[in-house]
């Protein structure tokens, strides 16, 4: 069972908070909004008429590419819809996490697979859900972990043990002992059900089939979303450099047009009061060098050099090396979406709250490279609320809307509900008491000896910690009596909003495989939302 959810409004980037309310100061920025009647379809028409890529050689390199990680049949009916001059794409992306990553990132890819089918049916045209894995990035601090819970049902964090020298995750090579640690560790984390045992089997088969962290994501990606068809694609492919260059090529010859559309759209974004979410340097050049590390390139005088001027070419010498060995380029965050656009004819990009936030900028390049921006559709967030919980959240009236607030101060009204005795209040009425009453007593003193008020104040302050000790004592047995309520709602504070944050952002989607087994994956997969917001995922019900 699904159930809308309104999050807490500081959770999230006001210019997404405002684009989902479809606000014009917000919408201004981003494009079309997605819930303008016709949007879609006005959208596939413009991206098909500007769209230059040739799509024979599309299909060749995601047809190889996908072939390569044992794709479904559906996957490949998917690729094989690309050939038709009218077909679109609805596109997300994310980091290669280990184990699938956050479950943000499953359900990026559900987003684009159910958006993707009812565009088909709404359009009347081939409309193909692709899922970029951001193979190139470098940041493996962000990719080379997940969480699961564990048998005591507590955020447990698993790692991936890789050498990394700033190279593209998709570059490292991953090792067999690496992958079988992380392995072992899952099993001796989560708990023992039916279901583990297969899971496990074949999450060492796409493991030992893998020859990179990102290889190896993507084979699992392929294996979860065998019957739902996506299509996976690696930025490294030799191919995709070669349609990236194109694009490579124009931010160099076209970089101050860039630049003032840049500023400009940045000006009026902090007018508005938007915080940038990509704070840029005015010589950075948009392309980033790769030669083992991904260094930054960053125009200085007549030339393009790294930071440390290690490495510097001309313009003339950067387009030759553009247009002979694309491969050695990567595009920077704000550059990836229009390389993107250009390879893919984009209907519908699904972008996070922090996606949606560059895109306001990003959206000012699309005119200065002649490319069709894509509608945004944001991704929908989901929490999923386990049996266990559900049954503390009915046992204890805690009412929907405050699942994912501050859980401590339901717990603070549950227990004074069924405790007479309110132990801080008791005490501190003492305290108050006791103060009083030594005040009088020090004026009484001071009239036999001046030191005797001295004294007094002393021994108040001894009484003090004796009333402290009376108190923790109070307390101590104000928790045994009320441990089942307490260990219920750390349970419900670790399940549902682990390490402070909002699940999705913690927990992999195998915290829950390993768990529940492949009913739960067909339940998420035929209730995900057909609408951006947050929800309420009830499994089993």
């Amino acid at each position: 069972m699904l159930k809308p959810y309104m999050l807490p409004g500081e959770k999230l980037p006001g210019i997404y908070k405002d684009y989902l309310q479809n606000l014009p100061q917000a919408v201004r920025f981003l494009g079309e909004h997605y819930n303008e009647s016709g949007v879609f379809a006005k959208k596939a028409q413009r991206v098909c008429a500007g769209y230059k890529t040739d799509r024979q050689r599309l299909f060749r390199m995601l047809w190889d590419y996908n072939r390569d990680l044992d794709c479904s049949e559906e996957t490949e009916k998917q690729i094989e819809k690309l050939l038709d001059e009218q077909a679109v794409v609805v596109l997300c992306g994310q980091q290669a996490g280990l184990l699938s990553g956050p479950l943000y990132t499953i359900y990026k890819a559900l987003g684009a697979v159910k958006l993707a089918s009812r565009l088909e049916q709404e359009l009347g045209r081939p409309v193909v859900p692709v899922f970029w894995i951001a193979a190139e990035d470098h940041d493996f601090s962000e990719a080379n972990n997940c969480y699961v819970l564990d048998k005591e049902n507590k955020p447990q964090r698993i790692d991936l043990e890789l050498e990394h020298e700033g190279e593209p995750v998709g570059q490292m090579r991953l090792t067999a002992e690496a992958g079988q640690e992380v392995l072992e560790e899952l099993q001796a984390r989560v708990p023992h059900t039916e279901f583990v045992p297969d899971i496990l089997a074949w999450l060492e088969e796409t493991r030992s089939e893998s020859q990179t962290p990102a290889d190896w994501f993507a084979r699992i990606m392929a294996k979860l979303f065998a019957a739902e068809g996506l299509v996976l694609f690696n930025p490294l492919l030799e191919e995709a450099r070669a349609l990236a260059a194109p694009v490579f090529a124009q931010v160099v010859r076209r970089r101050q047009e860039v630049q003032a559309a840049l500023s400009e759209r940045e000006a009026a974004l902090r007018a508005e009061g938007y915080p940038l979410q990509v704070e840029r340097e005015d010589d950075a050049s948009f392309l980033l060098l790769v030669e083992g590390r991904r260094t930054g390139l960053y125009k200085r005088g007549e030339y393009f050099s790294t930071r440390d001027g290690a490495v510097s070419y001309s313009e003339v010498d950067l387009l030759a090396l553009i247009a002979e060995r694309p491969e050695k380029l990567s595009p920077n965050v704000l550059l990836r979406p229009l390389v993107q656009d250009s390879i893919f004819p984009t209907v519908a990009f699904i972008p996070g709250p922090g996606e949606t936030s560059y895109f306001a900028q990003v959206t000012a390049m699309y005119p200065v490279f002649g490319i069709e921006p894509p509608v945004l559709w944001p991704r929908p967030g989901v929490t999923v609320v386990e049996p266990r919980l559900a049954r503390y959240l009915k046992k204890y009236d805690v009412p929907e809307r405050e699942l994912l607030r501050d859980l401590g101060d339901v717990l603070q009204r549950e227990l004074k509900k069924k405790n007479d005795m309110d132990i801080d209040s008791v005490f501190e009425h003492l305290r108050s008491h006791l103060k009083l009453e030594y005040e009088h007593l020090k004026r009484e003193l001071v009239k036999l000896n001046p030191q005797l008020e001295k004294l007094a104040e002393k021994n108040l302050q001894h009484v003090y910690s004796q009333v402290r000790y009376l108190e923790d004592k109070a307390e101590e047995e104000y928790k045994k009596k009320n441990e089942v309520m307490i260990r219920h709602f750390a349970a419900l504070e670790q399940g549902l909003k682990p390490n402070g944050k909002l699940q999705e952002r913690v927990f992999c989607v195998f915290t829950y495989l390993m768990k529940y087994g492949p009913g739960f994956w067909e339940q998420l997969v035929e209730e995900f939302p057909q609408q951006p917001g947050h929800h309420l995922f009830y499994p089993g019900k």
